[in-house]
C-alpha cells in the first residue's frame, strides 16, 4: 500500500532543498527519539520519515506513537511490529490472550501495552478503561492505514525489504514488512534506479558485517549505475548489544549525512 499524496509531499521538499530525514527503528525508546530529532536540527519545511518499528521493547511506545502521529512533519511506513499491534491490541484479546497475543507479547507487546496503561491512569493509578480502549482503537486504526513502502525519484523506503524477482508494484505485503535473506543476499538491484532504505534487520547480521560492526549503518556492496547502494539498512539496533552502541540512526536523503544517538533510556 502506498500513500500518493506523502510521496508527492516528501518529493517536492526534496526538489526544494529541503532535508528528508529517514530513521530505522525506534522500538519504544521515546527520549532516545527525541534526542537525535533534536540533533537533526530541523528546518520548518524538513521531514522526518519512520522505516517502521516505532514500538515494542523500548519502555515508551505510546509516547512514540503519540508523537509521530502528531506531528506535521513526521511520517512513517508500517512495520511487522505496528502489523501485530493492529491485528492484536484489543481489549477482549488483552482480557482473554490466544496465541497470537502471547507471541506479540513476547515479541515485545508486552511493554507496549504497560506504556499504554501507564498513559491512562490517575494519579492514584487507576486505569481509565474506556479511554484505554478508545486510544488503542485510534491508534491501531491509524497504524492499519501506513503505507507499507514509500516510493520517490531516487529512493523505495520501506521496512524490511523488497522480494527480488517480483515486480515492484506487486509485491506482497508480508515480504515488505518481514523478508530478510532473499532480498538481502540479492546480487541485482531490486529497482535500477533507486536506492532501498530499509530496517527490520539489525545491520551487524547483514552480509558482510561482524559483531565488531555493531551500531553501523549498512550498504549494500550491489552498487546502481548512479554508483549509490542498491540498499542502505538502518536498524543500528537501539534495543540491545553493546551499551555504547545501541544506536538510532537518522540519513538525510538530500546530503547522504546520517546522524546516530546513542540509547538515552537505561
Amino acid at each position: 500500500m502506498r500513500n500518493q499524496e506523502l510521496e508527492e509531499k516528501l518529493q517536492q521538499a526534496l526538489d526544494d532543498g529541503h532535508n528528508v530525514w529517514v530513521v530505522g527503528d525506534v522500538h519504544g525508546f521515546y527520549q532516545t527519539m527525541i534526542e537525535l530529532c533534536e540533533r537533526l536540527a530541523l528546518n520548518e519545511n524538513d521531514w522526518v520519515v519512520f522505516l517502521g518499528d516505532l514500538i515494542d521493547r523500548g519502555p515508551n511506545s505510546f509516547g512514540v506513537v503519540q508523537h509521530v502521529m502528531t506531528e506535521a512533519r513526521m511520517a512513517t511506513v508500517k512495520g511487522n511490529h505496528e502489523d501485530m499491534m493492529v491485528r492484536q491490541f484489543t481489549m477482549a484479546n488483552l482480557q482473554q490472550p490466544g496465541i497470537d497475543v502471547m507471541l506479540w507479547m513476547r515479541n515485545g507487546g508486552d511493554t507496549t501495552v504497560a506504556s499504554y496503561m501507564r498513559a491512562h491512569q490517575s494519579s492514584e493509578g487507576a486505569l481509565d478503561e474506556p479511554a484505554l480502549e478508545a486510544c488503542a482503537q485510534q491508534h491501531t486504526e491509524w497504524m492499519s492505514e501506513l503505507p507499507t513502502h514509500i516510493v520517490l525519484n531516487r529512493w523505495r523506503l520501506v521496512h524490511a525489504g523488497y522480494r527480488p524477482g517480483t515486480d515492484l508494484d506487486g509485491q506482497d505485503d508480508d515480504d515488505l514488512l518481514w523478508i530478510r535473506r532473499e532480498f538481502h543476499a540479492s546480487g541485482a538491484p531490486v529497482d535500477p534506479q533507486r536506492t532501498v532504505v530499509f530496517g527490520h534487520t539489525i545491520t551487524a547480521s547483514l552480509p558482510g558485517r561482524t559483531m565488531a560492526d555493531w551500531g553501523k549503518p549498512w550498504e549494500s556492496r550491489v552498487i546502481l549505475d548512479d554508483h549509490r547502494p542498491s540498499a542502505i539498512g538502518l536498524d543500528t539496533c537501539l534495543y540491545h548489544g553493546p551499551e555504547q552502541k545501541r544506536m538510532l540512526t537518522a540519513l538525510n536523503l538530500r546530503t547522504g549525512k546520517t546522524v546516530q544517538q546513542v540509547r538515552v533510556e537505561a
